[in-house]
């Protein structure tokens, strides 16, 4: 490989990132599926069968890009998260006979 193909590689998997919101285990199906415009579905039933057809390759490939790809930074929804935290998380005080 030379200089110039490891930079358009480069270049295309630049902004490539783990969402951990869309994600189940580290996010890295969902930050593919984000970065590259496909359906996070089709992401996901093709390393499932990654993973059924080569176990290994393809566990070490997902837990190293799970571990060394920077997470893509969470969104915030406004003053109605805020007044869902505060207010104790959805959890309302219950009184118990005893």
């Amino acid at each position: 490989m030379n200089r110039d193909t490891l930079e358009e590689v480069a270049a295309h998997l630049r902004g490539f990132r783990r969402d951990r919101e869309n994600g189940l285990f580290f996010g890295v199906c969902a930050g593919l599926a984000d970065r590259f415009g496909w359906p996070l579905l089709t992401v996901r039933l093709l390393a499932s069968i990654g993973l059924l057809v080569l176990t290994l390759p393809t566990a070490v490939v997902y837990l190293m890009a799970g571990l060394l790809l920077p997470a893509k930074p969470l969104t915030y929804y406004g003053s109605r998260e805020d007044q869902f935290w505060r207010s104790g998380g959805g959890r309302r005080s219950r009184r118990y006979c005893t």
